[in-house]
């Protein structure tokens, strides 16, 4: 039987457990393919992961790329932030 789906609630264990266990985290994580439809590059997210940040039609994402200097072994870096629209909050 796989256990990994179970749900513990920690708020209902003894204060004792609870000083020496955490809560895990809460981790949904998805690779997601990259299409071209001819004029830009388009990113699908699929429902569960929509569902866990909240994403609505107008949300943005924000990339930012650091390119390293020029003969270095360094990788690039890159960050992608979600931004909600104001219709959205």
């Amino acid at each position: 039987m796989n256990n990994s789906n179970v749900r513990l609630d920690y708020d209902k264990l003894p204060k004792e457990l609870q000083d020496v266990i955490e809560p895990a985290s809460d981790i949904t994580e998805k690779e997601m393919s990259i299409s071209f439809d001819g004029k830009q590059f388009l990113v699908r997210f699929p429902k569960d992961i929509a569902k866990a940040i909240g994403v609505k039609k107008g949300d943005r994402i924000k990339i930012r790329v650091e390119l390293p200097s020029p003969k270095t072994n360094q990788q690039e870096k890159i960050e992608i932030t979600y931004v909600r629209s104001e219709s959205s909050e």
